[in-house]
């Protein structure tokens, strides 16, 4: 009885969908703090193992060698913007897995001033995420989780704030080393808004797979996301453009099977030695396809990480490009309290 009362208060924000269409609010609670994840190109929803950063965003990941585990994030975004974050996860008795998890937003100070340019000072802007999560093994291979979002956001005098939730279900057959995710991810309702307008939230259906393979210490996973909507190609994208030669209007459109490939991730991590050392790299295709230069795409939509354990700490990093301009690097240290006594 007692679960079914902690599962029916991390499902309320079900029954508050938000409308469809409109402008979604709230995308800062995509932003992956994990270097791990975010090497892997920004998607690790079908990876059991210990590392307690991957139950934040798919709770039914959560599992019994997270108990007790601990992590500290840092990412340094575009320009002045910085990230931080935790998460700590804990065995509960029957009744599963719960963690606790923190991301912060600071976009930094920005000049106050009024229609003439005068300034009148400065004011912040900052957003946070608070989440709790539940996982529950239902049999020896299939995993429910719930996790419960508070999001806060604050820009200058204006404020919001909304519940979400997340629900998936995990897969994972241990003699095959393989694993396979259905996600439902962002399921909510914006209760504040930041004027008279509610905005909904950046709802996301997604489906991922991993494989480790039994000969070769080397891990592959494919994430199919945004699979409750088919076009998720970016509205800023120009669509026309003039012919120079002819002076004629050029329609752009876009093949199916670019659009498809858009809600594709791939992502690699390699053990060599089967030691303490990972290796790892992504590509994100609709970030490629979005964000980088016709004529000079570089190296957007890849992304790259390593891992290493030093005594009793794991130590992780991951470099991602975005586009040409902008490259974060992800920072992240996790422990085991276990292993201190605590």
């Amino acid at each position: 009885m007692k679960i079914k009362i902690i599962l029916l208060v991390f499902c309320l924000p079900l029954s508050l969908l938000a409308q469809v269409g409109g402008i979604t609010a709230f995308s800062f609670v995509d932003v992956e703090l994990s270097p791990r994840i975010e090497a892997m190109g920004g998607s690790g929803i079908a990876i059991v193992d210990g590392d307690v950063s991957l139950g934040q965003t798919t709770p039914s990941l959560l599992n019994a060698k997270m108990h007790n585990s601990l992590v500290f994030s840092f990412t340094d975004y575009f320009s002045d913007i910085n990230l931080i974050g935790f998460s700590y996860a804990r065995k509960w008795k029957e009744f599963g897995v719960f963690s606790i998890g923190l991301k912060a937003i600071n976009y930094g100070e920005f000049e106050y001033n009024d229609a003439v340019g005068n300034n009148l000072g400065s004011f912040s802007a900052h957003d946070q995420v608070i989440t709790f999560g539940l996982g529950k093994r239902l049999n020896e291979k299939f995993t429910l989780g719930v996790n419960l979002n508070m999001l806060n956001s604050q820009y200058e005098t204006y404020n919001a704030f909304a519940l979400s939730s997340n629900v998936s279900v995990t897969y994972f057959n241990p003699e095959k080393e393989f694993t396979s995710t259905l996600l439902f991810k962002n399921m909510g309702r914006q209760l504040i808004a930041y004027a008279d307008t509610e905005e909904s939230l950046p709802f996301d259906v997604q489906l991922g797979m991993s494989k480790k393979l039994k000969h070769l210490p080397f891990r592959y996973s494919l994430t199919f996301h945004h699979l409750n909507q088919f076009d998720i190609k970016s509205p800023y994208k120009l669509l026309s453009q003039t012919n120079i030669e002819s002076g004629e209007l050029e329609i752009k459109e876009e093949t199916v099977a670019k659009t498809a490939f858009r809600h594709l991730i791939i992502g690699a991590e390699l053990n060599p030695f089967r030691k303490s050392l990972f290796i790892r790299g992504g590509f994100n295709f609709q970030r490629r396809f979005d964000m980088s230069l016709s004529t000079y795409p570089a190296m957007v939509g890849f992304s790259w990480g390593i891992g290493f354990e030093v005594l009793k700490f794991r130590l992780d990093y991951s470099r991602a490009a975005y586009h040409l301009s902008g490259t974060p690097n992800n920072f992240s240290f996790a422990t085991n309290l276990s292993t201190f006594g605590l």
